[in-house]
C-alpha cells in the first residue's frame, strides 16, 4: 500500500512539473513551411468561358521564429518570424496547455508561379498548432486572398499549409 501511495505521489510530482501555457512556448526556433494553395479563376459577369483553377505549390520558406510573453496577460504571447530574404511577420497569439493561437496576419510576399501564371500578393493567415515534446512546434495554416493578373483575377486558398519549427538550444 505505502508502494502505490509513494508511485502515485512521485507521478503527480512528475505531471505536474511539465511546462504549459507562455513557458512551454516561450523561446526561439528554426523553422520552414511548406504546402500548397488553390487559385480560382473570378469570371466576370457576363462572360461565358469556363474559370481557370490551378493548385500550386508554395515555395519552401526557411527562417527563424521568436515567442516571448507579452505584458502583464497570462496567456499573451508575442510571434516574429524572420523569413530567410523575406519579411518579417509579428503578430500576437495565446496560448492554451500545450496548443497556441496566433492573431490572424497579412502576408505581403507570397509568390505563386506555375506554368501559365506567376502573381505576388498578400494573403491573410490563420494559424493554429501544438507543441511536441516541448521542443517541437507544428502550425498549421490556412492563407486566403485574391490576386490579380493580366486582367484576371483569382481568389487563392490554400488549408494544407505546415510550418514546422525545432527550439533552438
Amino acid at each position: 500500500m505505502k508502494k502505490n501511495i509513494l508511485f502515485l505521489c512521485l507521478l503527480m510530482t512528475l505531471t505536474a512539473c511539465q511546462k504549459r501555457g507562455i513557458p512551454l512556448f516561450r523561446g526561439d526556433y528554426s523553422f520552414k513551411t511548406s504546402g500548397s494553395v488553390t487559385l480560382d479563376e473570378i469570371v466576370p459577369e457576363g462572360e461565358t468561358n469556363e474559370p481557370a483553377f490551378y493548385t500550386v505549390g508554395l515555395p519552401n520558406e526557411i527562417g527563424q521564429l521568436e515567442i516571448s510573453a507579452l505584458g502583464n496577460e497570462k496567456d499573451s504571447l508575442l510571434v516574429v518570424m524572420n523569413t530567410m530574404g523575406g519579411e518579417v511577420i509579428v503578430t500576437h497569439a495565446f496560448c492554451e496547455d500545450n496548443e497556441i493561437f496566433l492573431k490572424d496576419f497579412t502576408k505581403n510576399t507570397l509568390l505563386f508561379t506555375s506554368d501559365s501564371i506567376t502573381l505576388k500578393n498578400e494573403v491573410r493567415v490563420h494559424a493554429s498548432g501544438q507543441m511536441y515534446e516541448d521542443h517541437t512546434l507544428i502550425l498549421n495554416m490556412t492563407y486566403d486572398g485574391e490576386a490579380k493578373t493580366n486582367d484576371r483575377n483569382f481568389t487563392i486558398h490554400g488549408d494544407n499549409i505546415r510550418l514546422a519549427a525545432t527550439r533552438n538550444d
